[in-house]
């Protein structure tokens, strides 16, 4: 039971680490390491977060949309995983 609750935990981790590395890349894929080396772009993944979120209410899948509905996912199932 305990390994099923490590795999679960981990398959939650990637779901946000997925979502998160989508918010900070730029159009071409790259990550500028300069501009997230205190923060880690939290200020870009917030704000994507918010527009991802409106995007969903309005029922419209965009990029966003879709990297804040893998967090949502991640942090249902990392929430569950420690139940």
């Amino acid at each position: 039971m305990e390994t099923l609750r490590t795999i679960t935990a981990v398959i939650a981790s990637l779901f946000i680490l997925f979502g998160y590395l989508r918010f900070i890349t730029n159009e071409k894929g790259n990550v500028d390491l300069n501009s997230y080396r205190f923060t880690g772009g939290i200020q870009y993944v917030l704000m994507g977060m918010v527009e991802g979120t409106w995007d969903l209410i309005s029922r419209e899948l965009s990029s966003k949309a879709i990297s804040a509905l893998s967090i949502y996912i991640g942090a249902l199932v990392l929430y569950c995983s420690f139940q």
